[in-house]
C-alpha cells in the first residue's frame, strides 16, 4: 500500500478541514472527524451519510482479490461506518472508474458481490455513475438512519467507561501478509476476513436499542489507531489490558507461519470492521451478554480514564504507551 508522502498526517488534515471548511447549521449533529455525517430529519430521527473510495494497488490487489470480493469489501467499508454511528443502512450509490482491460462481466461480478452483502442487510443499491479512467476504483456512498438522541460518536467516551470490542482482532492484516507471501494457498480461512470482511450492523442496532451510546468507532485503521481517535476526540485517556485482547486464532496461526508477533496484528490490523465502543461498567456486562446471545463474541479490553493518550498493561503488569499508528490514507 502507498505511504503518505505529503508531510501531513490524517489528524492534521481533519483539523484543517474542521476549522476552515466545515459548514455549521442547526441540522448538523456530527460532521468532519466522525465515521459518518449526521443530520436531523425530524424531532426523533437522524440521517447518516458516509462515503469511501477503494483504489487499485492502494486498497486492493487484483492478483488475489476477486471482483466479487472487491464489491463485497467496498460496500462493507461503508456499512461499517453506518454501524459505528449506531445506525441502520438504507441505500447505497456507486461511482466506478473503469480502466481499459476491465470487461463488462468483471463489472457484473463487482456488483454481484455488493448485491449479496446489500441483501443481507436489506440495503438498496440505487444507482450512481460510471467513468473511464486509468485505474479501477470504487466510490460508494451509503445513507442510513438512527435515533436522533442516540448517536455513537468518537467524542462520546467518558471517564469510568469500560472499553469493549466485538469479535476477534488481527486476522485481516495477518491474511493480507499471507496473501503477499509464498504461503498464500495454505489456508483459505486465514485470508477470509481480509477478502470478505463482516460488518457489525446488527450488533450496532442491538446496542443502540438497549443502551445510551457513549464512544463508538469501527476498526478500519487498526485497534491502536481507533483507540487514539476515541481518546483524542473525547479528551480522555484509555488503558487497555493486553491479557484481555481477543487475538484471532487465524492471526496466531499466521504469526507462527510468518514468524511475526500476533500482538502486532491485534493492535495494528486494518480493515477489521469490528465495533470498538465504551459504556458504563455495569452496562458493559449486559452488552456482552446481549451480543453473545446474538452469536457475536464481545470483550471488555480496558477502561476510560481522566487524562490523555492510550496505554497498555502488559502481561508482566508493566504499563507502556501504545504507539499511534495504523493504515495511512494518503
Amino acid at each position: 500500500m502507498k505511504r503518505n508522502r505529503s508531510g501531513l498526517n490524517e489528524f492534521g488534515l481533519i483539523d484543517i478541514l474542521k476549522k476552515r471548511y466545515q459548514t455549521v447549521n442547526k441540522d448538523i449533529i456530527a460532521g468532519i472527524g466522525d465515521d459518518a455525517a449526521v443530520f436531523a430529519l425530524d424531532k426523533t430521527r437522524a440521517g447518516l451519510l458516509t462515503i469511501d473510495t477503494l483504489v487499485d494497488n492502494v486498497h486492493f490487489d487484483l492478483s488475489y482479490t476477486s471482483f466479487e470480493n472487491l464489491g463485497h469489501k467496498a460496500l462493507a467499508a461503508n456499512l461499517s461506518d453506518i454501524a459505528a454511528m449506531g445506525g441502520r443502512p438504507v441505500l447505497a450509490v456507486v461511482s466506478i472508474t473503469i480502466p481499459q482491460g476491465i470487461k463488462i462481466k468483471d463489472i457484473e461480478k463487482i456488483y454481484a458481490g455488493m448485491a449479496r452483502l446489500a441483501k443481507q442487510h436489506v440495503v438498496a443499491v440505487c444507482g450512481g455513475d460510471t467513468v473511464a479512467g486509468r485505474e479501477l476504483s470504487l466510490t460508494i456512498a451509503v445513507y442510513g438512519k438512527a435515533r436522533k438522541n442516540n448517536i455513537g460518536l468518537r467524542s462520546g467516551a467518558k471517564a469510568g467507561d469500560a472499553v469493549l470490542v466485538t469479535g476477534s482482532l488481527g486476522s485481516s492484516q495477518a491474511g493480507l501478509e499471507i496473501l503477499n507471501s509464498k504461503f498464500k494457498n495454505q489456508n483459505a480461512k486465514l485470508t477470509k476476513k481480509h477478502l470478505q470482511p463482516e460488518t457489525r450492523v446488527k450488533e450496532a442496532q442491538l446496542l443502540a436499542a438497549k443502551f445510551r451510546l457513549h464512544g463508538m468507532i469501527d476498526i478500519s485503521d487498526g485497534l491502536a489507531s481507533e483507540l487514539h481517535h476515541l481518546a483524542r476526540e473525547s479528551r480522555v485517556g484509555i488503558i487497555i489490558d493486553q491479557g484481555a485482547l481477543p487475538v484471532a486464532e487465524e492471526a496466531v496461526t499466521a504469526a507462527n507461519i510468518l514468524k511475526k508477533d500476533p500482538l502486532e496484528y491485534c493492535l495494528y490490523s486494518g480493515e477489521e470492521y469490528e465495533l470498538l465502543f465504551t459504556l458504563p461498567a455495569r452496562q458493559a456486562v449486559e452488552a456482552r451478554t446481549i451480543l453473545g446471545r446474538a452469536g457475536t463474541p464481545c470483550s471488555v479490553i480496558g477502561q476510560v480514564v481522566r487524562g490523555h493518550g492510550v496505554k497498555m498493561i502488559g502481561r508482566d503488569l508493566k504499563t507502556f504507551k501504545v504507539p499511534d499508528r495504523g493504515f495511512k490514507h494518503f
